[in-house]
């Protein structure tokens, strides 16, 4: 008789939750980021494409025309563009009323009376990355600002350099911010941007420098988790599978900016250092969801680089493409944040975001993290995730640019024993179950760029 046994001890790394009740699985919702504003210069083009009031009461509506906030897409999230270009004679953050007339406790107010949530932007630095206005100095005063207006999430960049030491230092001000939160007796979901700024500062350095010429490192004692319940961790991602011609090195403390590069920067040891202080309401995030994005044109209509919208030479991403993404992100437990125009969504974009048993995967209450077990010559990659119930999804991609691949993996190197007859493995997306009674998953003519995202059923623990 053969039982199917998830070794769970060897995977299983859990760090401390942020000490509030919200966040704590992966955030699901919608920023428009590169849809509208990625490449917009200081925000020009944002306002003339649309980020606007105007457009997120419209998302608003989207997201529950397609049913995708009923799946738990429930947060709107302004990034850099909201703000205006100089706080009030009282010392505080306003909205460009150039967008957004009605101003920012209204539109909270829009998306609550849709049983949505909504979030804001602020950075740690003395001024945004569009040059507005930063919260250094000011981070108490900003932190009670949003409360008042009934903000749910707040992401909190940081565009000024390196802050290593002093009150500014960015554990300081991260750490400054969280605590104000908390205080204000409204719980709000904390994105924080601190990671990856840490990990390309300490790129250049040797480990014993870290503390010295970058702060405090951030997965210590699990930081960064009891503080942030999610944090970027790598490049700000473009809507294409490859930021170069060839791939991105990992090295360089974030990685590429393509699909391809964000997945292969997963399994650095800066992502891996990083997922040893998540767990429930502490996530490493690599960046937005791009389904929906246009496949024949550029995601950003009105980017200030031109018609091409991204690097010279970088085709949009294809349905297949941006199902990858969809599968990775969900095995890796990554936040589902959409930064398309989710209001001209074709069908296949809203079949890859509802695939209710990907999301399931996703939002597993045991938060635990994924790992890579299997980097393969051909470009495939083998990533595993042990569910709360037992069972475990897998996650197979082909990186290869120019062929399918074949896989054959031993269910032990997946951290499984197998001793079941009993045991099945589900293909997420085609809904087909296959029998493992052979010791060994296989996966044939895995096209390139494809994805089998599969979760494996009838474990005994």
């Amino acid at each position: 008789m053969i039982v199917l046994v998830l070794i769970l001890v060897s995977i299983v790394k859990i760090g401390h939750a942020n000490h509030n009740g919200v966040g704590q699985l992966p955030v699901m919702g919608w920023s428009g980021y590169n849809a509208f504003m990625q490449h917009s210069g200081h925000c020009d083009a944002a306002g003339s494409s649309g980020y606007n009031e105007t457009t997120f009461v419209q998302t608003m509506d989207a997201l529950k025309q397609f049913g995708l906030a009923d799946l738990g897409y429930v947060y709107l999230n302004a990034d850099d563009c909201w703000i205006a270009e100089n706080r009030t004679a009282d010392g505080k953050l306003t909205s460009d009323t150039s967008r957004f007339p009605h101003g920012m406790a209204w539109l909270i107010e829009q998306a609550h009376s849709r049983s949505l949530k909504f979030g804001l932007y602020a950075a740690a630095s003395k001024e945004t990355c569009r040059q507005y206005p930063g919260s250094q100095g000011h981070e108490e005063t900003d932190a009670a600002t949003f409360m008042a207006w009934n903000a749910d999430f707040v992401k909190l960049d940081s565009c000024g350099g390196t802050l290593n030491a002093g009150p500014e230092a960015w554990a300081d001000q991260y750490g400054r911010w969280s605590r104000a939160l908390n205080a204000s007796g409204r719980q709000a979901v904390f994105s924080c941007s601190w990671a990856v700024y840490f990990s390309i500062c300490a790129a250049k350095f040797p480990p014993s420098a870290w503390d010295e010429q970058c702060g405090q490192i951030p997965w210590q004692n699990h930081f960064i988790g009891d503080i942030c319940h999610l944090w970027r961790y790598g490049e700000d991602l473009e809507p294409v599978w490859r930021s170069g011609a060839t791939p991105a090195s990992p090295m360089n403390g974030c990685g590429g900016s393509g699909i391809a590069d964000i997945i292969d920067f997963a399994g650095s040891f800066w992502a891996d250092a990083f997922r040893g202080a998540t767990g429930p309401g502490a996530f490493n995030d690599p960046d937005f969801l791009v389904v929906g994005c246009p496949t024949d044109r550029p995601c950003e209509p009105h980017s200030a680089r031109g018609t091409t919208g991204v690097a010279v030479g970088a085709a949009p991403l294809t349905d297949r493409e941006q199902r990858t993404q969809f599968s990775m992100w969900c095995l890796l437990g990554a936040p589902l944040i959409i930064g398309s125009d989710i209001r001209h969504l074709t069908p296949t974009a809203v079949a890859t975001l509802s695939n209710r048993d990907a999301i399931a995967v996703n939002q597993d209450p045991g938060a635990y993290p994924a790992q890579l077990v299997k980097a393969l010559a051909n470009g495939a990659r083998v990533w595993v995730r042990p569910m709360v119930n037992g069972d475990v999804a897998v996650a197979i991609v082909n990186l290869n640019d120019t062929h399918a691949v074949d896989v054959t993996i031993a269910l032990t190197e997946i951290r499984v024993d197998a001793r079941s007859d009993k045991a099945t493995s589900m293909d997420l997306w085609t809904k087909e179950a296959s029998p493992l009674s052979s010791g060994v998953l296989e996966v044939q003519s895995l096209a390139a760029h494809d994805t089998r995202l599969l979760r494996i059923q009838g474990l005994s623990l």
